[in-house]
């Protein structure tokens, strides 16, 4: 989910699909107060279809968005969207937890806690957002979608797709001083490359990630939010696949708008789960889709898997981009929950992964 300065409520339509920031941005709203890192925000645990949701959230320096969660022995790593207000930019931050549910930061750099890496300086990444961490070959690579402070036509067009990497999870050094994947003119992509997901598996990178078209979309069409897979042998040189694994107006439901923000695992041998934001309007609601293999063919449930909350919870007025870890049978999704006020804030849902999938069905 974008952080793009959106400033208008006209400009948050046009731009369906785009990242958390979105939602507090184009509303004009900032709600004071949150910028204790700390999980702190217990309310009373409630029931999501299936999904048991914490009722905790955390907070982040500024905000908490996007999360890409990891192993790291017996503890979590929880990679996610920050905002460094006296640059007005994107980050990208780090917090640690023994039980998925607790989180702190650690270490502070710039006044954000947990900082592990930032926009350059009149570079094409200037802003940067929507990490999606895995383990390459003596290390982490981070991946992430970058923008500059000015673009065209709004502030988040174009992104493209940036690697970083760090032998220790903590200290990160960009791949290139270019993107490693850029978007396509004419294409799925055209305008943007958002909220990328990987997974190795087989001896390849598989990535599916969000493509927005709506300045130039002769090669397609038609214009709107697309969900994209590409390709890799190393991380660094990528193939995209000709065909979206979902279109906009794909479906007549909750997701009428199109799909965003996936989060791609292996469940076993031909069993794969693709987790995704449905978009329809302005609200949202975190679904599955199950296939034999990373590219599908994927079979979409009818019904979401988490919905928002109620009144002045934080996850009532939004709930998206998930991030998920199966543990045998547990499923745990972690998701930006965004309340009323426009305060993003990041947390987490379990329940059984059979129950869950049929529950969407």
């Amino acid at each position: 989910m974008t952080i793009a300065a959106v400033r208008t409520k006209l400009l948050f339509l046009v731009v369906l699909g785009f990242g958390a920031m979105f939602v507090l941005l184009a509303s004009g709203c900032r709600e004071e107060g949150v910028a204790d890192p700390a999980s702190d925000d217990a309310t009373v645990p409630v029931q999501s279809g299936a999904m048991h949701k914490s009722g905790r959230f955390y907070s982040g320096t500024i905000i908490a968005s996007d999360p890409s969660i990891r192993k790291n022995g017996s503890d979590m790593e929880m990679f996610y969207t920050d905002l460094d207000m006296s640059k007005e930019r994107t980050v990208i931050a780090r917090a640690e937890s023994t039980d998925g549910v607790n989180w702190q930061p650690q270490g502070e750099a710039d006044g954000i806690k947990g900082l592990v890496i930032a926009g350059k300086d009149g570079a094409w990444d200037e802003n940067i957002e929507s990490a999606a961490v895995t383990e390459g070959d003596g290390g982490y690579l981070l991946f992430y979608s970058g923008y500059r402070d000015k673009g065209t036509p709004m502030k988040g067009f174009p992104a493209a797709l940036g690697l970083a990497t760090s032998t220790d999870g903590k200290n990160f050094t960009r791949a290139s001083d270019a993107p490693v994947m850029e978007p396509t003119k004419g294409w799925y992509d055209n305008d943007a490359i958002y909220s990328p997901t990987i997974l190795r598996d087989g001896g390849l990178y598989h990535m599916i990630y969000v493509g927005h078209s709506y300045t130039d979309f002769s090669k397609i069409g038609a214009g709107g939010v697309y969900l994209l897979h590409a390709s890799s042998p190393d991380g660094r040189n990528w193939t995209k696949s000709p065909e979206p694994v979902a279109r906009p107006g794909q479906f007549d439901d909750w997701r009428r708008d199109g799909l965003a923000e996936p989060y791609l695992i292996k469940r076993g041998k031909d069993d794969y789960l693709l987790f995704y934001t449905g978009l329809d309007g302005e609200k949202r609601a975190i679904g599955v889709a199950t296939g034999p293999s990373p590219t599908g063919p994927w079979a979409f449930g009818s019904k979401p898997l988490i919905v928002p909350g109620q009144g002045s919870e934080q996850d009532a007025h939004q709930v998206l981009a998930p991030a998920v870890m199966l543990d045998g049978e547990n499923l745990r999704v972690w998701y930006l929950g965004a309340n009323t006020k426009g305060a993003l804030k990041i947390g987490e849902a379990t329940g059984n992964v059979e129950e869950a999938i049929s529950a969407t069905r």
